[in-house]
């Protein structure tokens, strides 16, 4: 099986997953091509667990009187299929490279390679490995699903204030989210950047290279203004506080 890093993510080559075949990393132009709206539902659908599913489709109360045997029996994957499979295959199709076809006997899409006009099967997606694809997905997006684990309090109080500090952090995630949604980045980045990326070519860039760069670039502004701090004023009060090569600090993003 082959293990992908960091470096190879950073590269718009596609990547083959076994089992399934070859998926890309999109980039602004193809998220264009589909338009942004459809990209978010896509997103929602890599990231979101069943629970959230049944939630938004009102099925979430009759799905919590079933018994664990039924549980067991409902997936995510099926879920979609019985009620948006349309949406499933253009999810599929548009991060797959490959052939697709959806083969209602088996419950699943076959994914062909076409060689002198000869189709052969390389991968599959079903119910056996929907949630294994949907990781893959998300690594080479290099977006991550949010941990929505609840500590346990010591008393009532604390749990007071850990709903409190939530709250908060809702508001300020809101805040931050209209801030930095997708076009608002791509101007702020084409905008002031140093390395020739602007409006005119910045969409060949895959969503992953794209977001990387702009917590770079964003690192990097946070970075010139320490260095003129340094310059121009008496900020620090010990030289040793200023570190001119901390913009080569590998984020954690």
């Amino acid at each position: 099986m082959i293990k992908y890093s960091s470096y190879d993510y950073l590269s718009n080559l596609p990547f083959y997953i076994e089992g399934i075949g070859n998926i890309k990393c999109p980039t602004l132009r193809n998220i264009r091509e589909i338009t942004y709206s459809l990209f978010s539902i896509f997103l929602n659908v890599i990231e979101m667990k069943l629970e959230d599913f049944l939630k938004v489709s009102g099925l979430l109360e009759n799905y919590n009187t079933l018994n664990e045997a039924q549980k067991d029996e409902i997936s995510l994957y099926v879920m979609l299929m019985s009620q948006k499979p349309e949406l499933i295959y253009e999810l599929i199709s548009f991060f797959i490279c490959d052939d697709i076809s959806y083969n209602p006997d088996t419950f699943e899409f076959e994914i062909h390679q076409i060689n002198d006009e000869k189709k052969t099967i390389i991968g599959h997606i079903n119910n056996e490995n929907f949630e294994y694809f949907r990781m893959q997905v998300r690594y080479i997006l290099g977006v991550e699903r949010k941990s929505e684990q609840t500590p346990i309090f010591k008393n009532k109080l604390a749990k007071k204030m850990f709903e409190r500090l939530q709250k908060h952090k809702a508001e300020k995630q809101k805040e931050n989210d209209e801030n930095f949604s997708l076009d608002n980045m791509i101007l702020k980045y084409c905008t002031n950047n140093k390395v020739g990326i602007n409006i005119l070519n910045v969409w060949d860039m895959t969503y992953y290279q794209f977001t990387k760069l702009f917590s770079e670039y964003m690192n990097a502004r946070q970075c010139d203004i320490c260095d003129m701090m340094a310059a121009n004023t008496f900020s620090y009060k010990n030289s040793s506080d200023y570190k001119p090569m901390e913009y080569m600090k590998k984020l954690n993003n």
